[in-house]
C-alpha cells in the first residue's frame, strides 16, 4: 500500500467504514474540481510564478501516484479517487470532504465536531477522521507553510488541499436537509422526468457550467470575473467561505417556491439493487429556479478557483 493510503489508517476503520450511509452526496464531479484548480493555476501563473513553480515543484515529486496523472488537474481529483478505491480511506476521509450545517440553526462547532485539534507532532493526513473540511484546509494549509513538515506529507497536504477548497465552496456540502446530501430529494424542471437534485447540482449544472474540456471552462469561466470580485472572493478563510456555501444552498439549492412541492417520487434502484431513499420529496420547478441554479454554479466554481490560487500563493511564499 502506497503512503497515501497509509495515511488515512487506524484502528477499527475497516469495521467503521460499514456505518457510512449507502448513498451520500457526489459532491463536486472530476470536471468541477478539474475546472477549479486550472482556474487557480492560471491566476496563480499571472500573478505569482515563484510560488506556481514551487508548487509544480512538489506536484513532480509524486512518483507513487497510482490513482491519478500528476498535473494539476488531475491531481486535483485525487483525493476523492482515493475514497472510490479504499474503503479504509472512505471512513477515514470522508468528513473532510463538507461541513453539514443544519438548516434551522447553523452551528459550525457542532457541525464540526467540536473543531478536534491535531495532537502534537500528528500529520493531519492522519486524522482525526471526524474533523470537517474548515478544519482541513486550515491544518494542511499550516503543513505547507511549516518549513518542517515532511516531503511526503507537504505532498498529501497539497493533494488533499486541490480538492477541498473545491468542496468548501460546493453549497450541497454545506447544509444537511436530512436527504442525505440531496440524493433523497427529487427535483424535476418543467416536463423533464425527476431527477435527484444531487445530480441535478453536481452534475447537470457542472456539466453547463464546465461542459466537456476542462481547460475551455475554466478558461470561460475565468474571463466573466471581474477583477473586483476575484478581489472580493480572495478575502475570508474557510470558515467565511461554508457560510457563504450555505447560504447559496438555502437561498437557491432548497429556495423551491412554496408551491411546488407536489407530492412524492420514488427513484428507480440502479443495477439490481434495492433503492435506499424510499419515496422522496418531489419539488416542479420552472425556468426561474433553472435560472438561478445555473448563476450560482458558476459563481462557486469561479470563487473555489480564486480562493484555491489565494491557498495556494499563501503556502508557497
Amino acid at each position: 500500500m502506497r503512503r497515501s493510503l497509509r495515511c488515512v489508517a487506524f484502528a477499527g476503520a475497516a469495521v467503521m467504514a460499514t456505518l457510512l450511509p449507502s448513498a451520500e452526496s457526489q459532491a463536486w464531479g472530476p470536471e468541477a474540481h478539474r475546472a477549479i484548480a486550472l482556474i487557480a493555476d492560471k491566476v496563480l501563473q499571472q500573478n505569482d510564478p515563484a510560488a506556481r513553480q514551487k508548487m509544480q515543484a512538489l506536484l513532480a515529486s509524486d512518483k507513487e501516484n497510482r490513482l491519478t496523472k500528476t498535473d494539476i488537474a488531475s491531481e486535483a481529483t485525487w483525493a476523492d479517487v482515493l475514497r472510490e478505491k479504499s474503503e479504509e480511506a472512505r471512513f477515514a476521509t470522508s468528513n473532510w470532504h463538507a461541513v453539514r450545517l443544519r438548516p434551522d440553526s447553523p452551528d459550525l462547532v457542532a457541525a464540526c465536531a467540536g473543531h478536534k485539534p491535531l495532537p502534537a507532532g500528528y500529520p493531519a493526513s492522519h486524522g482525526p477522521h471526524d474533523n470537517c473540511v474548515v478544519d482541513k484546509i486550515v491544518q494542511f494549509e499550516g503543513e505547507l507553510q511549516n518549513p518542517d513538515t515532511s516531503p511526503g506529507e507537504k505532498l498529501a497536504a497539497l493533494q488533499f488541499l486541490l480538492n477541498l477548497v473545491a468542496d468548501v465552496n460546493d453549497p450541497l456540502l454545506a447544509i444537511d436537509h436530512g436527504d442525505q446530501g440531496g440524493s433523497c430529494t427529487a427535483v424535476q424542471i418543467g416536463t423533464k422526468p425527476p431527477v435527484r437534485l444531487s445530480t441535478y447540482w453536481e452534475t447537470t449544472l457542472v456539466d453547463q457550467v464546465v461542459g466537456r474540456d476542462p481547460a475551455g471552462g475554466a478558461a470561460r469561466i475565468l474571463s466573466s470575473v471581474s477583477p473586483a470580485d476575484a478581489k472580493k472572493w480572495a478575502t475570508g478563510d474557510p470558515q467565511s467561505w461554508a457560510q457563504e456555501s450555505y447560504e447559496v444552498a438555502k437561498a437557491v439549492v432548497y429556495g423551491f417556491p412554496a408551491d411546488s412541492g407536489t407530492g412524492k417520487y420514488a427513484f428507480p434502484g440502479s443495477r439490481g439493487e434495492q433503492e435506499g431513499c424510499g419515496e422522496a420529496t418531489l419539488y416542479r420547478v420552472g425556468a426561474d429556479y433553472e435560472t438561478k441554479a445555473l448563476a450560482a454554479v458558476k459563481q462557486q466554481v469561479a470563487k473555489a478557483g480564486i480562493r484555491l490560487f489565494q491557498v495556494l500563493g499563501n503556502s508557497f511564499k
